[in-house]
């Protein structure tokens, strides 16, 4: 198998998807293979600088619970997030606009961030490290691109911009779940609190 083809199973092992088996033969592989070792440790490093850095701004600093179903969204959204930036330069760009959103990843929910939390990175730091990740990523590019046909330039970017539709798309309905599954809770909460206000009244 090529170095080339090992992506794909590069961005399952960085998301802990692949089996026992796969996931040894990968790192037998690794143990070979520089440039896949270097594109491993790159993965990994975004992965966690994303975890460390997403903030929720947009919702009040309380604790608020999402049921599985949102939180089995998010994860879906984590991992289309993640294989996107791994297919695509141009993807890497919107790693900033997801981060100067504001939100923040705690294990696998969405948790506020108290007035004295700070983020693992500042915005400058995060800023510096997605810019030199582009650029390595341009770099790798460049390569292939000057050995490529003119064909095959067009289709990869075809398939960057593809990949780059589809990454929006699903950051919208990912805000909009968000949004929708907020405003249902805290219209729970006002009836349940004038319920509750209703049975401390004195009966006449």
């Amino acid at each position: 198998m090529g170095c080339r083809e090992w992506g794909s199973v590069l961005t399952d092992w960085a998301l802990d998807e692949l089996s026992p088996a796969r996931a040894r033969e990968l790192e037998r592989h690794l143990e070979q293979c520089q440039e896949c070792a270097h594109a491993a440790q790159r993965l990994l490093s975004v992965r966690q600088a994303l975890k460390s850095s997403l903030i929720d701004l947009d919702m009040p600093a309380r604790v608020v619970v999402f049921g599985d179903k949102v939180v089995s969204r998010f994860a879906g959204f984590w991992a289309a997030l993640l294989r996107t930036a791994a297919l695509s330069t141009a993807a890497a760009v919107i790693f900033l606009a997801v981060v100067s959103a504001g939100f923040r990843f705690g294990g696998t929910r969405l948790v506020p961030v108290t007035a004295g939390a700070q983020p693992a990175l500042t915005q400058a730091e995060l800023h510096d490290f997605v810019a030199k990740a582009v650029a390595e990523q341009v770099s790798l590019q460049g390569k292939e691109l000057q050995a490529a046909t003119r064909d095959q330039v067009a289709s990869l970017r075809q398939e960057q911009m593809e990949n780059l539709k589809r990454f929006g798309q699903q950051l919208q309905s990912f805000e909009l779940s968000l949004n929708t599954e907020y405003k249902e809770t805290q219209q729970q909460s006002a009836l349940l609190s004038v319920v509750a206000h209703e049975q401390q009244l004195p009966a006449h």
